[in-house]
């Protein structure tokens, strides 16, 4: 097993910058974009409004066979494989994706999705965009179907699903960087919006930060699956566009930029008690307004407590009703079973993949029949409604 105590939270006074991790480093990332994402969008402004924000890879591909210079090298870039990208070392962190499903659900919304908010500027971001606008089991929904999208056999691999999905984001980034900057919605002396930081962090909300959860509620994982899940991540983040020297090579290089960037742009006494409502939203898409609410709203606010630390929600104002509230216990009690399940008992880990597996083909074909009618969902933007992808 792992020698990282994963399930351990530092208390805020105890976050420092490293050496490699500094304060001065980590306000350059804030500078830096993506140089070829932002050239390819550049110059599809050049041509005119950017409208089709739901298939930007689609027009790139169209003008690079056209003759253009700057999309041919970003359609080149998605068929290029890193040396180090090695997808049979994968498949272990993508089967972990539907091996512990309701426990990885849990923590990248509860801890990583709504913890997440205290990184203030990345939050007001996103509520510029609008992005986070609307229902709040909608945007789990999306969120969700891109990580599920992962757990496939070859979905990662250039040309598979999930591999287009992160190239048609890292697109969108760029559009809305484009979009924040030339309508004056974001000014900022120096830094730029969703920068390489910004990006890197979002990164770490998925890899280490979702692994300190799991941990956090009874799942145990081995060198080996630390490894390999580590891996997948880092090949998403290099096809996201992130720099080379942020990519992960393993959990621990991770958490340090992880703590480090909590420190640098972590905001927890600005959190509002608004972020609750996120929450409560999807309390109540599962029990509705009836007796049921208050458990599942008492249950996620405790969660969410739980797996980002109290020092780290403050803002948000939520009652703390101990580590060893009754919910959180069963999650971990939940969680030690299934890790047994996994490690010790034959053809354990293949029963669990496989009751992950189907619910994940069931709810990505549910989230598909209920899209819009253009497979998206809006964006607001100053002078009118323009569309984004729906992952899935």
């Amino acid at each position: 097993m792992h020698r990282l105590d994963l399930a351990q939270i530092p208390r805020r006074h105890e976050l420092r910058y490293t050496p490699r991790f500094s304060e001065d480093y980590l306000e350059s990332l804030r500078e830096k974009g993506d140089p070829l994402s932002d050239a390819v969008v550049a110059e599809l402004a050049s041509l005119g409004p950017i409208t089709e924000f739901h298939n930007l890879l689609g027009v790139v591909r169209e003008r690079a066979e056209k003759g253009s210079a700057v999309c041919r090298r970003f359609v080149e870039f998605g068929q290029t494989v890193p040396t180090w990208a090695d997808f049979a070392a994968m498949e272990r962190g993508q089967r972990l994706i539907a091996t512990f499903p309701a426990h990885m659900g849990l923590s990248l919304f509860s801890g990583s999705l709504c913890g997440g908010a205290v990184f203030q500027k990345m939050a007001l971001i996103t509520s510029m965009t609008g992005m986070l606008s609307g229902d709040a089991s909608r945007r789990l929904d999306e969120t969700s179907a891109m990580v599920i999208g992962l757990a496939f056999p070859r979905a990662i691999e250039p040309g598979g699903p999930a591999h287009e999905l992160l190239l048609r984001v890292r697109l969108l980034h760029s559009a809305i960087r484009h979009f924040l900057v030339s309508t004056g919605r974001f000014r900022h002396p120096r830094e730029v919006p969703i920068n390489q930081q910004d990006l890197a962090i979002t990164l770490a909300l998925f890899g280490y930060l979702n692994v300190r959860s799991l941990a956090r509620l009874g799942i145990t994982l081995t060198d080996e699956d630390l490894a390999s899940y580590v891996l997948l991540w880092r090949y998403a983040g290099y096809v996201l566009g992130i720099d080379e020297e942020l990519l992960p090579r393993d959990i621990e290089e991770q958490r340090e930029f992880f703590l480090a960037s909590l420190k640098h742009q972590g905001k927890p006494e600005k959190m509002s008690p608004a972020t609750k409502g996120v929450l409560d939203s999807v309390a109540r898409s599962f029990a509705g307004d009836g007796p049921l609410f208050p458990v599942v709203q008492t249950f996620l606010h405790q969660l969410c407590r739980y797996l980002s630390g109290n020092d780290y929600v403050t803002g948000m104002q939520l009652d703390d009703l101990g580590d060893d509230y009754l919910g959180i216990r069963a999650m971990r009690f939940l969680g030690r079973v299934q890790s047994a399940l996994y490690h010790h008992v034959p053809g354990g880990s293949a029963l669990l993949y496989g009751i992950g597996a189907f619910g994940y083909r069931r709810f990505l074909a549910e989230s598909k029949r209920h899209r819009d009618a253009k497979g998206a969902y809006r964006v607001r933007t100053v002078d009118h409604a323009a569309y984004v992808p729906q992952p899935a």
